[in-house]
């Protein structure tokens, strides 16, 4: 048998040996800011300017400069400000680059200046010089650093002095780590002891220069992996499963074998299409094989002359069983507010995190808001995200009777109620805490900034919960709404606290306008996730929608209908939840079928479902995508989801089928060849940008990654993946936030397809 090496794990590339070097840095990634295409936001996104620098095509184990920085040009300025309490700016000035500090903070990154867009070689001699002055005498530190992960110094000098007349700073350097290929440069200008934090100054910086002065022992950064050419759904096919296999290659293929993994004997002959189809994706030429009518149970990998074999996968019954239930166990794995026994959590036991109470922005007051999920590679817990996941997993149950078991291995196992109720109720209890009197809800409890690679219980600041928002508040409603019908026959006490609840809101969003032209934004000093949706009529047409269900009362649907008419936006995303509303409306008993309302959301939904179909039916990996949005795993997942709504409203085979084929995507028929579910499949996420995965050294299992980014928006994914286009923008970095990170909410959609087809 010709076996398929997995590809090594390139040094200074897909990992990073993450010592410990003079403590740790903060994660810088500021607030995320909302793209065209809003679903597919995960929690940290950064807001600074693009980076200016000039791009080399030089043999980069050339002896030379790297950064000659000297600020005399008209140049925009290649430096970029993080902030932790400190209040400072940056700007050139006379041929010099200064920072203009107000107030030091508490801590020595309170005020930092960092640079990017430079690589370092493992065992490349480096020198750094640059000019240093003051308006104060006072320390600082300069190091060259890690750009995410624990952000451990590859190299750093501290407490140095600096005074107020200009002083020459130089020193070399040998990197001894792996290579590097998006590091980042930092002067950490914040409070050190005996400063005065009020105490108002300007630095100045001039002629910051790096220089790779002995390349002779360096190695250069590696590439890319190569993708496997044969591509197949890594987990496996239930025998009655339409199955397929995607040949990658610029030579025609014709015939392929599938293979016992036991002993390499020939299941199964069969035949790829003649005709080649050319990946959007930018990766070559692709093949379709079918193997449909091959439904024997067992173990194999498929083979075709002149390619390497694929992966192995099963055929079985039961294939989709464990994967189903880990990747529901992420949502307790990212339980808030409680102890992780080791029996249920395994290596990712910890004690109670967040428990104290929170400050409520702008007042003295505190309230109890412990429980929730994190939200995704951080600790934050944000309303709208937790809404979504849960309304994912409402449908979940709804719709599949595979859903309902009460065995998946979280505390509630075995108490009566389904697991799927269980788990969606730990939140749901958060939430509750998260209503004002007002009726409105506040948008999110988080810390002022993104903690550093720490366990859950280490992060201890104080937690602040973030002002009412529209959006939170409407979301709030619908689920409260749909979960007073589900949970009344578990636990009638709390199906009526939750419509209680949900009509509080509902009052709420009719006392406020329904448009908001800004949105939810972050308060000043709080740089964490943002979630800044500014429409909030899908919303509002939601939680009407979700009332009239619960209540009968023509008063939600009026309401409904009334915003319907507006150009509100469709969609299975945090900020898009038009879908939600559209099709239990839809399904639902007490809808007028014949209404105007009706006759809105079917045309809407189907409009959207089209498109999606129209785009998984042109490409060789069935994706629904052309353009890849940060999050793009979820948006398959989402379109999945929509798929298989419409096969339930209409009956159509064709979207069962393709709602059946975005998990072959997310499960390795894409362009990177990657199961994208962490520990599942022969190559799957090994560094996801989550912190108790980065903080254990290996991966929570059960989790979906964000996956291909077209525009990524981290240093590491922007460097690595120059010249990539669309499904094949995917790299596995704990670094790359914009394509490694993962959330609650990306998780949710697929839970409903693989708890839909296991």
């Amino acid at each position: 048998m010709k076996k398929r090496l997995l590809p090594l794990i390139l040094a200074g590339l897909l990992s990073f040996t993450l010592t410990a070097c003079h403590g740790n840095q903060p994660n810088p990634e500021p607030a995320p800011v909302i793209p065209d295409d809003p679903a597919p936001i995960t929690a940290e996104v950064p807001t600074e300017d693009p980076i200016v620098t000039e791009t080399h095509e030089e043999d980069p184990l050339a002896e030379g400069v790297v950064i000659d920085d000297n600020f005399d040009n008209d140049k925009d300025l290649a430096w970029s400000t993080y902030s932790n309490e400190g209040d400072f700016s940056l700007k050139k000035s006379s041929g010099e680059m200064v920072v203009e500090i107000r107030r030091t903070g508490s801590l020595d990154y309170s005020c930092q200046v960092y640079r990017d867009g430079f690589e370092l070689l493992q065992g490349g001699v480096y020198e750094i010089s640059f000019d240093i002055r003051s308006d104060i005498e006072r320390p600082y530190q300069w190091r060259f650093q890690l750009n995410g992960g624990d952000y451990h110094a590859y190299y750093m000098e501290e407490d140095k002095p600096i005074t107020t007349e200009p002083q020459t700073v130089k020193a070399t350097f040998t990197m001894d780590e792996a290579s590097d290929p998006a590091p980042r440069f930092c002067f950490n200008l914040g409070y050190f002891d005996g400063m005065d934090k009020e105490a108002k100054h300007n630095i100045y910086i001039d002629n910051f220069k790096v220089t790779l002065a002995d390349a002779s022992n360096a190695t250069a950064t590696e590439g890319l992996p190569e993708a496997i050419a044969l591509k197949v759904n890594q987990i496996g096919y239930k025998p009655g499963d339409n199955k397929k296999v995607v040949a990658t290659t610029d030579k025609a293929v014709s015939k392929f074998e599938i293979k016992n993994v036991s002993d390499d004997s020939v299941a199964y002959s069969g035949t790829f299409a003649s005709e080649a189809v050319e990946s959007p994706s930018g990766d070559g030429m692709t093949y379709t094989g079918d193997f449909t009518d091959f439904k024997e149970p067992g173990t194999y990998y498929i083979s075709t002359d002149g390619l390497d074999d694929s992966y192995q996968f099963t055929i079985a019954e039961d294939v989709f069983d464990a994967p189903a239930k880990k990747i529901v166990r992420m949502l307790y794995l990212q339980r808030c507010g409680c102890e992780l026994t080791s029996d249920l959590a395994g290596d990712y036991a910890h004690p109670v995190c967040h428990n104290s109470t929170a400050k409520i922005y702008a007042s003295k007051n505190t309230i109890d808001v412990s429980g929730g999920w994190h939200d995704a590679g951080d600790y934050g817990r944000y309303i709208v995200a937790g809404a979504k996941t849960v309304a994912d997993l409402f449908l979940t149950f709804e719709e599949s009777e595979a859903s309902r078991g009460d065995d998946y291995d979280i505390p509630e196992s075995g108490n009566g109620i389904p697991d799927i109720l269980d788990e969606a109720r730990y939140e749901l209890e958060f939430m509750l805490k998260m209503q004002a009197e007002s009726g409105g809800v506040y948008h999110k409890v988080t810390c002022a900034v993104f903690p550093g690679t720490v366990m859950p219980e280490e992060e201890t600041a104080e937690l602040i919960v973030c002002p009412i928002s529209k959006t939170a508040t409407g979301d709030f409603s619908a689920i409260m709404a749909k979960a007073s019908v589900l949970y009344e026959s578990y636990d009638a006490a709390f199906a009526s606290k939750c419509l209680e609840a949900s009509k509080k809101a509902y009052a709420y969003m009719e006392a406020n306008a329904a448009s908001d032209k800004t949105g939810f934004k972050n308060p000043n000093s709080i740089s964490t996730g943002e979630y800044p949706d500014a429409y909030n009529s899908d919303e509002f047409i939601w939680a009407a929608v979700e009332l009239f269900l619960a209540t009968g009362d023509n008063a939600y649907q009026a309401k409904a209908s009334e915003l319907a008419n507006e150009d509100f936006k469709m969609g299975l995303g945090w900020a898009d939840m038009g879908t939600y509303a559209a099709y239990d409306f839809l399904k639902g008993e007490n809808a007028d079928k014949d209404s105007a309302l009706t006759k809105r959301f079917t045309d809407l939904i189907t409009q959207a479902a089209e498109e999606a179909l129209q785009n998984a039916k042109t490409d060789p990996y069935f994706s629904t995508l052309r353009d890849y949005p940060w999050g793009s795993n979820m948006t398959i997942a989402n379109n999945g989801m929509l798929f298989n709504m419409m096969y339930k409203l209409t009956g159509n085979k064709e979207y069962d089928d393709y709602a059946r084929y975005q998990l072959d995507y997310l499960f390795g028929i894409n362009p990177v060849g990657y199961c994208y579910v962490t520990g599942e499949g022969t190559l799957s996420p090994e560094h996801p940008h989550h912190r108790p995965s980065q903080a254990k050294g290996k991966a929570v299992p059960g989790m979906l990654v964000g996956g291909p980014n077209s525009e990524p928006a981290d240093p590491y994914a922007i460097k690595v993946l120059e010249g990539r286009q669309g499904g094949a923008c995917y790299v596995d970095n704990d670094t790359a936030y914009s394509i490694n990170e993962i959330t609650i909410y990306w998780n949710s959609p697929l839970i409903y397809l693989i708890e839909m087809y296991k």
